[in-house]
């Protein structure tokens, strides 16, 4: 049997999966938003304060409208496409990891000392002290981060974004704890893109997770920024994107201080 039989075959089986959510529908059966609104949904969940239900579609409902857009050769074409690309994030993160563990060596190789060794190789690994900039950026960020929170209209907390422009390279990797990876040689580029996923206290720089709480006093509750936040960087035009979400929390109110 072909490589391409195979994927054709592992697609169509579908792995055991038989629910899936909207996002993998368009993904993983190259469904646009118009090609699942013909097909028959499930709503899970959702309520007040909890955003929209989540759709779901049946996995042979999706290979069905998969096959009749495009065709079992378009659906392998794109099965193809698709695996060429992750066996090239995959040889990139493993030259990043590589990248990594030489810049650890070489830390550590020409530290003076033992506790001079540790935070070298902690810089190359996502440690080492931040400089004074580092850390205004730092608290900078956490502003903009709850700046950019709110509520949909649903009353569930809004994903947050926001951008800084005129961002270095070298500011981008010292923010992610490896201030001397000037070239990014340790971080993988997917398209025009770095992109790398943290937690939000190592990123604002913080010590009580408190922090991360924004109070709406109008609304008499709290949002607390989520325990991921991804920041993104495009080298070409020194842009730095950072993302989140968040989620419902007290915020010092309690149903007595109302």
């Amino acid at each position: 049997m072909s490589t391409n039989q195979s994927l054709f075959d592992a697609w169509r089986d579908g792995g055991g999966a038989s629910m899936i959510a909207t996002k993998d529908a368009r993904q993983l059966y190259f469904l646009g938003t118009d090609d699942l609104a013909e097909l028959p949904c499930y709503k899970f969940g959702g309520g007040i304060g909890c955003g929209p239900p989540m759709k779901c579609y049946r996995h042979e409902h999706l290979v069905e409208a998969s096959l009749e857009k495009l065709g079992r050769d378009g659906v392998t074409k794109k099965l193809v496409a698709r695996r060429k690309r992750e066996e090239n994030k995959r040889r990139k993160e493993e030259q990043a990891a590589l990248a990594r563990q030489r810049m650890t060596a070489g830390n550590t190789a020409n530290a003076g000392n033992g506790a001079a060794a540790t935070a070298s190789a902690g810089n190359a690994s996502g440690g080492g002290e931040d400089g004074k900039e580092i850390k205004k950026l730092r608290s900078s960020l956490l502003r903009m981060a709850k700046k950019s929170m709110g509520f949909e209209r649903s009353g569930a907390p809004s994903n947050w974004r926001f951008e800084v422009p005129g961002t270095s390279g070298a500011t981008f990797a010292a923010l992610m704890g490896r201030p001397g990876d000037v070239g990014l040689d340790t971080f993988v580029k997917n398209g025009a893109y770095y992109a790398e996923r943290c937690g939000p206290m190592r990123l604002f720089g913080l010590k009580e997770e408190s922090q991360l709480v924004k109070t709406f006093k109008r609304e008499m509750v709290g949002q607390r920024i989520g325990d991921q936040v991804v920041v993104r960087y495009k080298e070409s035009t020194m842009e730095l994107s950072v993302s989140g979400y968040a989620e419902i929390c007290d915020g010092g109110f309690s149903s007595f201080g109302w």
